[in-house]
């Protein structure tokens, strides 16, 4: 079948899964191609292949009158599942269903919300659109998405850099990694997730990347560190300024040189930079880079058992839903120190009032009785706007404290 004419058939059954009108008038608008054909022979080229289209019953062809007859003026649509055989391809249904058939049995045990997703996806495929930047037609493609946020789901990526998780999943050292523009848009349907609404912070967050990142601090630590147990040493971190940089998946144990006088998280580099520079302390101050990846986590919760009970933990981040989800995650990796907000309740004029979206965002972080549920209360309560915390001056969050 001529190429052009292919196109011109291709249309009408997508229309008809999206619920349009099945119909394709030959225009210069809708039908380019057809009206750049070089020739007239090959026009009659493309008009015998219709019209046998026609004479299968798949399709009416509208034409002019008199001595327009030969001019064809629209294609209608008359049976989708004659013109599919014509053309050698499966309707949209057809194509889910395959769809379907090759990611149901992955998810045998899978949480609720991708099963949810699965059906969303399928929906969506039925009507010969795309779910998650994949259209129905690339099976494979669809098949490992799902196969990937099934093993995401159940932790199997855990302990493992990218490229390792991709070949001990998939067989392919990069497979994840082509997937990742999809795959963000699938895992955020996880309530869990759905908040962190910038891909490369939620890849973070999840540890979906190569390397663990190194994790800026200052402080009086002394590490036990090194490449592997056997080969590790100790490490004093406290006489370098103004911070330092480290691999948290090499640190095996943590020591102190003294009891530091609090500990504090900050979300923003900029604002991380000021402190470590500005206020001259012995504070143990850790910079997140927005959402702490897992391994920043892990390390977090060995500090948090290794600080007397009595130092207090901060984190500083801006005051909108993410800055509270932030604080949220380094409070629920340190559970046995309670988490305070430091300069997030500041009062500066003119701060922009929270959209619709953000207290909506608000709201189920309010759900449940922990701290940062009821500075979630409070905020959609009080209403003191979005506030990035650069435009705060560092301080102490101990100064002027008993």
């Amino acid at each position: 079948m001529h190429p052009v004419a292919r196109d011109l058939l291709r249309k009408l059954p997508d229309q008809a899964d999206r619920g349009g009108r099945p119909s394709v008038a030959i225009t210069e608008r809708s039908a380019r191609a057809y009206f750049q054909l070089p020739s007239p022979a090959e026009r009659e080229l493309i008009h015998a292949a219709l019209e046998n289209a026609e004479a299968a019953g798949a399709v009416t062809l509208d034409r002019g009158r008199g001595a327009a007859s030969r001019d064809l003026l629209r294609i209608r649509l008359a049976d989708a599942d004659r013109l599919a055989a014509q053309l050698g391809e499966p309707r949209a249904a057809e194509l889910a269903e395959r769809v379907r058939d090759q990611v149901l049995p992955l998810l045998q045990g899978a949480p609720d919300w991708l099963r949810t997703a699965l059906d969303d996806a399928l929906a969506r495929w039925c009507r010969g659109a795309s779910a998650f930047g994949t259209p129905a037609a690339d099976t494979e493609t669809a098949r490992r998405l799902f196969q990937v946020a099934r093993a995401v789901a159940a932790g199997e990526h855990r302990e493992l850099d990218l490229r390792r998780f991709s070949v001990r999943l998939l067989g392919d050292t990069k497979a994840v990694e082509r997937l990742l523009g999809r795959l963000t848009g699938l895992l955020r349907r996880n309530p869990d997730w759905a908040d962190i609404d910038d891909d490369a912070q939620l890849r973070q967050a999840l540890g979906l990347e190569k390397f663990p990142p190194p994790v800026f601090l200052k402080g009086p630590l002394r590490l036990r560190y090194g490449a592997d147990a056997a080969g590790a040493c100790d490490f004093n971190l406290a006489p370098l300024q103004p911070y330092v940089a480290i691999a948290p998946d090499a640190v095996h144990a943590v020591g102190l040189n003294a009891a530091p006088p609090y500990l504090l998280t900050i979300e923003n580099l900029a604002s991380f930079q000021r402190h470590v520079r500005e206020v001259a302390d012995r504070g143990l101050v850790l910079y997140t880079a927005g959402f702490p990846a897992p391994a920043l986590v892990r390390f977090l919760g060995k500090l948090d058992a290794a600080l007397p009970a009595a130092c207090p933990f901060f984190h500083w981040g801006d005051r909108d839903p993410g800055g509270l989800g932030i604080l949220d995650a380094v409070a629920k990796a340190c559970p046995r120190h309670p988490v305070q907000p430091h300069l997030m309740d500041t009062s500066l004029p003119d701060c922009p009032a929270f959209t619709p979206e953000e207290l909506h965002r608000l709201q189920r972080l309010a759900a449940g009785d922990s701290h940062v549920a009821a500075i979630a209360r409070r905020w959609i309560e009080t209403r003191p706007g979005r506030l990035e915390q650069e435009a705060v001056d560092p301080t102490s969050p101990v100064a002027g404290r008993a």
